[in-house]
């Protein structure tokens, strides 16, 4: 049995839209629907380089940056269909992985997800990127099983809206922020309330990575913010040791062992911050 699917995109970046519009079109099945959440204020030219809404595209707008949790949270609300992927503005899915994750949905999954593989678009990893660092990039350790994770997963709605879960607005990117862990959060409450879960870790997923994030100073304020959203989701002591173990796995041929403590000091400076924002009362 098949069933039509919703691809979703939330996306606060306009210039990515059209490219990524048109990858997830040329997958669409017959039923299948595409919608669109565009989180920031665009104008009219914006607004128009979008492909027009029809019967199987919806484009919403929230008009303000609201964040990746409540563009999500709006997906839940809006899609026309039971089942649900989303998928990020700069991940390239295949028919093969969309197709795979319908028949496991058709099949009685409440949740799953691909592995995501990271695609530098042909620059060499730097010596500080190592594959303990390719989380704070949303892609998989090569070497490693595969997880849920937000640039690529499905779910069934109806169980969702059952069970009572949402995504958390205090977890998720808003603007130019790099909090995280509202789609790890969620299928962890999705799980505990009994939904079945299945990750597809042999499909998988390109992730585009620009040059920018393979810079020191973007890899740091991710280790960071990824220490103030564990604080936020009240993981603040399992999520350091997480994160060491991750820094620390520098995959074949090694890196120096600066680099591991180097990302778990900018995550326990994130955890100090937000601990000391909230005992200020400022979170």
């Amino acid at each position: 049995m098949s069933v039509p699917l919703t691809l979703a995109m939330c996306s606060n970046r306009p210039s990515q839209l059209g490219d990524a519009v048109h990858r997830l079109r040329d997958l669409l099945g017959a039923e299948d629907h595409l919608l669109v959440v565009v989180d920031t204020a665009v104008d009219t030219a914006t607004a128009v380089s979008l492909p027009q809404s029809s019967a199987r595209l919806t484009a919403l707008f929230n008009g303000t940056t609201a964040g990746l949790s409540y563009s999500r949270n709006r997906v839940l609300k809006e899609a026309p269909t039971r089942h649900i992927v989303f998928v990020d503005d700069d991940i390239v899915p295949t028919l093969d992985a969309i197709e795979s994750l319908r028949a496991v949905l058709a099949n009685g999954t409440h949740v799953a997800g691909t592995r995501i593989t990271a695609d530098l678009q042909g620059r060499r990893p730097p010596w500080w990127l190592t594959p303990g660092q390719l989380h704070y990039l949303g892609s998989h350790h090569p070497g490693r099983p595969a997880s849920i994770w937000g640039g690529c997963f499905a779910l069934d709605r109806d169980h969702t809206r059952l069970l009572g879960v949402d995504f958390d607005d205090r977890l998720g990117r808003i603007g130019t922020s790099l909090a995280s862990a509202e789609d790890t959060t969620f299928v962890r409450q999705l799980i505990a309330l009994g939904a079945t879960a299945t990750v597809l870790d042999n499909t998988e997923v390109h992730h585009l990575i620009p040059a920018h994030r393979l810079r020191p100073g973007y890899l740091v304020r991710r280790a960071y913010w990824q220490g103030r959203s564990e604080v936020r989701r009240r993981t603040a002591t399992s999520g350091l040791r997480k994160e060491w173990n991750r820094n620390r796995s520098s995959g074949p041929g090694g890196r120096p062992a600066a680099l591991a403590l180097l990302y778990s000091a900018a995550v326990l400076t994130g955890i100090a911050h937000e601990l000391l924002d909230r005992a200020w009362g400022r979170s």
